[in-house]
Parts: structure tokens; C-alpha cells; sequence
């Protein structure tokens, strides 16, 4: 196992560290940082346990945050860098199954490892870069396996969250959930109803991030876990073997389907559309994951070009020309961004592409019209309402937005170059076409009166 990327900070942290060590406390780097570094992975936190209590720490340093004091947490910042800064702990019961009822503060790091979740997380290195490991941790990382410190029912039983940060490692670093580790997850699922959705949230949006959510998502369907969460998200979640391109199963080959979609928002459209949701399910379960609401518009759109195109009235043999209809008004419908990441899943997910029967190569032609759009939203357009207004003669209302989604949809079709000469006269063609509604004489506008 090699040292990983941010070797400069790893360094600071040392640093940091010798400062405690010369101030008569111990310090040690610890957690995931070590555990990282022992992978060969990037270091993105340096995390530092001390026998210090925080008031000690405070006095040291010129720059500290105190964020979190009740549980021995400071944040020393240094040259722009922060460095979480602990005081050897012991936590006591964990009544809601989240967080320790009280915390004790302790002078023996072994002591302090002992309350972690995983032994790959319960290792600490010091100044002498000699690695503490009382829990067989450097075995586990050689060996690939998750494995809980101590027991597992009581590790998940204190704090719910560690049975999604257990699949999160597990599909993250290829590693296997250790035999006992898994059947203690498996007997303390219903502890997953204390945690709060945010939480799960953030846990299931790292997976989908990560280096292979097919694993992740092998393991949750396994394991049924998210039927346990607060407020119920889906748990037929789909059987991802085979849907890869080449049809591998969890081999590099599978992951590399995922790395074709390195936008999170992506992974988490094609897992909806995998699991046969429409665009009103996907924003209910991106409320239930606490996302943002923009953002669950901005997946569920993604999810909404595909309902349009799957519930259009096309088969292989209908003409291009109404399948290139079709397809631009669900770009216009909901926006190029998202036609382009749908694209993107039906590339990467072949099931999802054969869903839309427009016979072979439909994915191809698509990605073409939408590359050819001149324009795809009304902003884009080269003639405004108010123009339209004043071109016709009449009062603004509903006609005016109508008139320049008819116009967008042309432009988006090439039949009309996006010029303000050509849309007036297309939009006047359109008017002379059509029957004449019979006009209130108080919409007219009384163009003599200026």
C-alpha cells in the first residue's frame, strides 16, 4: 500500500500534531485519513485525536473554531487549511440511536479508537509514524473487508447511520461487509428510523458519487435497509445485474458503465428510470432524500424526457420527421440540459434506450437534433413577446406564450431559422391561417391613441 495524494497535508497535520506532542499531550492523525493513505487514495480531511482537553488546544494556536466543544471538537485552522482537532473520548449509551447520551473525555487513545464504527477507521499514526491499530485494521485493508469494531449489533445499535456508511465503504474500496458485520446490520435495520433524512440522504448521494453504485445498490436491495428509513423510500430497487452494456456483473467492467455518467445527478436518474419510476415519483423521493428543490427538478426532468418519449404514440416504422417532433418538445418541454443527460443514461443503460421503441440507433439521432436546435427555450428565441403584441394588435394574454412555444417548436425543427424577420412572418402566416376568434372590442388595442 502506497501513500496517497495530499501528502501536503498529511505533513501539516503532523506538524500540527508535534506542536501538542512539545506542549506535553499526546496527538496522533486518525480515521479516515489514515485509511486513505494507507490505500494509496487522495487525503481530503486530516483529523487529529489528542489526550488535549479543548481548552488546551484553543491556547496553542492562534486560529481556532470552536465547533463543537461539547464533544471535545475544535477546528485549528493553519495557512487556509482546517484541521478537526479531538480530545481523546469515551461515549456512553446512545438512547435515540444516533448520538451518545454523554461524552467522557479520556487519556488513552486505544480507548478512544475503541467507540469507532470500523476497524479501517480505528487506526491512528503518530509523529514517529509508527500506526496504531489494536483492532486489526491493517489486516482488514489487506485483506478487503468491512468489519466492525467489537461487536456489530452494538456498533450499528449506538449510531444507525453506520449501516449505510458500511455499504458506502464497502462499494467505495471493493471490499466485502465482513459475515458478522452484515448480520448485525441485518438485525438492527429498524434502527434506521432514528436517523434523520438529511443524514440518509447525504450517505445515498455519496454512494451514487462513488466509485461503484451498482455495488451500493446491490447491497441496499439485499439487505432491504431503506425500508427502515423515517419516511419510505423505494426498496424494489432494480436488480442491476445484466443492465450493463456488455452485461458484466460486478467487475470493473460494471463500474466503468457507471464512470460513463460522472454527473451524480445522472446515476441517480438512471436509478429511477431502472426502477420504473416517472417524473411525479422522482421528485417525491428526491423530497424525501432533502435535496434541494432545484435539484430534484433538475433529476426528475431527466426522468421526464423519458416519459414523454415512452408514452408517445411512435413505433420503429413511424418517420423521422415525428419522432424529431416528439423529441423536441420534450427538449423544450424540460430543457436541453436535461435531454442531454438523458442521453447519456440511455447510452450508458441500454434497457432504458430499448424502452422507447423507435427502432435502432433512435439514441444517435436524437443526440444529432439536439446538437442541430438552434434554439431550445423561449429566451433563446430572436423575437419577444411584446413584439408579437405589437405585431398583432392585440392585448397580451395566453396567445402570446402559446405563439412563442409554436415558434420555439419550428425554430428547434429548422423549419424556421431563428431570425426576427422570419418568426413575425411565420407568426403572421400562422394568425392568417387560422379561423379568427371572434375579438372582444376591448382587446383590441387602440393603436391611435399613443
Amino acid at each position: 500500500m502506497e501513500p496517497a495524494g495530499g501528502e501536503s497535508s498529511w505533513q501539516a497535520g503532523m506538524s500540527l500534531a508535534a506542536v501538542l506532542e512539545a506542549a506535553g499531550h499526546e496527538a496522533y492523525l486518525v480515521g479516515g485519513c489514515v485509511r486513505d493513505r494507507l490505500l494509496g487514495r487522495e487525503i481530503r480531511d486530516i483529523d487529529i485525536a489528542t489526550s488535549a482537553l479543548p481548552e488546551q488546544v484553543m491556547e496553542l494556536f492562534p486560529k481556532v473554531v470552536p465547533t463543537g466543544l461539547k464533544h471535545g471538537t475544535v477546528t485549528v485552522v493553519r495557512d487556509g487549511e482546517h484541521f478537526e482537532v479531538t480530545t481523546f473520548r469515551h461515549e456512553s449509551a446512545y438512547s435515540d440511536a444516533r448520538h451518545p447520551d454523554e461524552v467522557v473525555f479520556v487519556r488513552d487513545l486505544r480507548e478512544d479508537l475503541a467507540r469507532r464504527d470500523f476497524t479501517i477507521n480505528a487506526m491512528a499514526v503518530g509523529t514517529n509514524g509508527k500506526t496504531v491499530d489494536p483492532f486489526g485494521g491493517l489486516d482488514d485493508l489487506r485483506r478487503g473487508l468491512v468489519r466492525c469494531v467489537g461487536e456489530a449489533e452494538e456498533r450499528f445499535g449506538e449510531d444507525a447511520l453506520r449501516m449505510l456508511r458500511g455499504i458506502r465503504f464497502a462499494a467505495e474500496f471493493g471490499f466485502a461487509l465482513e459475515e458478522a458485520t452484515w448480520s448485525g446490520l441485518l438485525a438492527r435495520r429498524e434502527k434506521l428510523r432514528h436517523v434523520a433524512m438529511e443524514r440518509v440522504g447525504s450517505e445515498l448521494d455519496k454512494m451514487m458519487a462513488g466509485r461503484d453504485p451498482g455495488e451500493a445498490v446491490r447491497l441496499l436491495r439485499t439487505s432491504n435497509l431503506l425500508a427502515f428509513a423515517k419516511e419510505p423510500l423505494p426498496t424494489e430497487l432494480p436488480d442491476l445485474a445484466g443492465l450493463a452494456s456488455d452485461g458484466s456483473e460486478r467487475d470493473e467492467e460494471s463500474r466503468t458503465v457507471w464512470s460513463r455518467l460522472p454527473n451524480p445527478d445522472a446515476r441517480w436518474a438512471a436509478l429511477w428510470l431502472l426502477s420504473g419510476a416517472d417524473r411525479a415519483l422522482a421528485l417525491e423521493w428526491a423530497r424525501r432524500l432533502k435535496f434541494s428543490v432545484r435539484r430534484g427538478e433538475a433529476i426528475a426532468a431527466v426522468v421526464g424526457v423519458h416519459g414523454r418519449l415512452a408514452g408517445s404514440a411512435v413505433e420503429p416504422g413511424t418517420d423521422d420527421s415525428e419522432k424529431r417532433r416528439i423529441w423536441a418538445e420534450a427538449v423544450i418541454r424540460f430543457g436541453a440540459e436535461a435531454a442531454r443527460m438523458y442521453l447519456d443514461v440511455a447510452k450508458a443503460f441500454p434497457s432504458v434506450a430499448g424502452s422507447i421503441r423507435w427502432g435502432e440507433g433512435w439514441v444517435r439521432k436524437a443526440e444529432d437534433w439536439l446538437d442541430r436546435m438552434p434554439a431550445s427555450a423561449i429566451r433563446e428565441l430572436a423575437v419577444r413577446g411584446d413584439e408579437l403584441v405589437a405585431l398583432r394588435g392585440l392585448k397580451a394574454g395566453p396567445w402570446v406564450a402559446e405563439e412563442l412555444n409554436r415558434l420555439l417548436t419550428l425554430v428547434a425543427l429548422e423549419a424556421v431559422p431563428n431570425e426576427a424577420h422570419a418568426l413575425k412572418s411565420a407568426a403572421a402566416e400562422g394568425w392568417a391561417a387560422k379561423k379568427p376568434d371572434p375579438i372582444d372590442p376591448e382587446e383590441k388595442i387602440d393603436k391611435t391613441v399613443q
